[in-house]
């Protein structure tokens, strides 16, 4: 990994929590604790953070998590919140009927699916290098994968030009994530992925959106779709009674698991 790419890291890690670990930055960019120490200076002496005991912070307490644009790396993001993403990726996958066709976005709560899909007989597209690999050789599925670049941070492949794959096909459902919910709807952070998920959404019947509590009542910066274009969305607990009626006000079904 180049300098500013440890560097672009770094910045995410910042964003989303206000404070990153020398030992954490070392395990996820799997780098020596010296190489770090000296990203850390450099961007210090830059003045875009500031050195602390064990780590880094932003030098100004950040706006939350809901800082529109801030993806982790999918290696990291798939580790949070983990038992929370695999509850509401079991529950997911029991919505699905054999045979059916189906569109599996790629995220870090949509790749738990596959733990509990290597037991069904499903058509799966998806744009997840990932999920694809996670499935291929180890069920019944006849997996479906988009053309385009790899994208080794998000282990997504994205078409920048037409993304025709997804317009060849229809499916009962599309399963996906979203970077934020809140009254305007699901919102995303990437130009590319944005497009594709919503060819996705044109082309299925049903949208199913998997999002632990985290994600409400923060924003990305790129409209995915409205509230009440969800058929479904699954979460967990955390959801507040005000999320639960916001949710339902605009007619999407709710599972709590």
């Amino acid at each position: 990994m180049l300098e500013r790419e440890r560097q672009a890291v770094i910045l995410r890690v910042l964003r989303q929590g206000g404070f990153a670990s020398v030992s954490d930055l070392v395990s996820l960019m799997e780098v020596s604790e010296a190489t770090v120490r000296r990203d850390l200076s450099r961007l210090a002496g830059k003045g875009v953070l500031r050195r602390v005991r064990g780590g880094a912070e932003l030098p100004e307490p950040p706006p939350g998590a809901d800082a529109p644009g801030m993806q982790l790396p999918f290696e990291y993001r798939k580790g949070l919140q983990l038992e929370k993403k695999r509850a509401i990726a079991r529950r997911a996958v029991s919505l699905c009927q054999e045979g059916e066709t189906v569109f599996i976005d790629g995220g870090s709560t949509t790749f738990q699916m596959t733990e509990f899909l290597r037991s069904t007989r499903l058509q799966i597209i998806t744009n997840s290098f990932a999920i694809a690999q996670s499935l291929v050789g180890v069920s019944e599925n006849t997996v479906v994968l988009g053309g385009g670049i790899i994208y080794p941070d998000s282990q997504l492949i994205l078409d920048p030009f037409q993304d025709e794959a997804f317009h060849n096909y229809y499916a009962t459902r599309a399963f996906m994530g979203v970077y934020g919910l809140d009254e305007l709807g699901a919102t995303n952070t990437e130009l590319l992925l944005i497009r594709t998920e919503r060819s996705m959404i044109d082309h299925s019947r049903d949208l199913v959106v998997l999002a632990d509590s985290s994600k409400f009542n923060r924003r990305g910066s790129l409209m995915l779709c409205a509230l009440e274009r969800i058929r479904t969305l699954i979460t967990d607990g955390g959801i507040t009674s005000e999320q639960r009626d916001l949710v339902r006000s605009r007619g999407v079904e709710l599972i709590v698991v």
